[in-house]
């Protein structure tokens, strides 16, 4: 079962435009991260830890993906944005703090929806994507996810 799972996803993730597949890299780091909280609280400090790691790599991946030369400053945001997410994850397992990981799944749910909404705004010229991000975490809690038409070329470019 787990091998068809894995093909399955391995199929999805190759035939589907970078786009989506910044979106389902979203939703998988988001649902590691719920799971890890709900282990948290089950005291399962192994299985959490997996969890929040398994959220890392995702966010390795991301940053790792990142074109700061076509994408400019907006690249160059969502990396530091990732690190921040990266230290706050790293906090949250040592320190076995949940509000930690909410933190880190409320931006990543709203990085989720500027990408989906840039995906379907122009979903006919969207290659890759990003989103409008402020340069602090509380900018960007405040900020919406709707871009200006001048910012969406690099939102479409910030991803190699």
């Amino acid at each position: 079962m787990y091998n068809a799972a894995r093909a399955y996803l391995q199929t999805q993730v190759t035939t589907t435009n970078p786009g989506d597949v910044v979106v389902l890299l979203y939703g998988g780091a988001i649902n590691f991260l719920q799971q890890a909280k709900l282990k948290m609280q089950e005291r399962d400090m192994e299985q959490k830890g997996l969890l929040i790691s398994k959220a890392l790599d995702i966010l390795g991946e991301l940053d790792g993906s990142l074109n700061t030369q076509k994408g400019g400053d907006l690249g160059e945001n969502l990396h530091k944005l990732y690190f921040y997410c990266n230290t706050r994850l790293l906090m949250a397992n040592l320190k076995l703090d949940p509000k930690l990981i909410d933190e880190v799944i409320t931006i990543l749910n709203g990085l989720k929806s500027a990408f989906e909404e840039i995906k379907n705004q122009q979903p006919q010229t969207f290659s890759s994507g990003a989103s409008s991000m402020p340069s602090t975490s509380a900018d960007y809690a405040a900020s919406t996810t709707t871009l200006p038409n001048a910012s969406m070329h690099y939102a479409r470019n910030a991803y190699k």
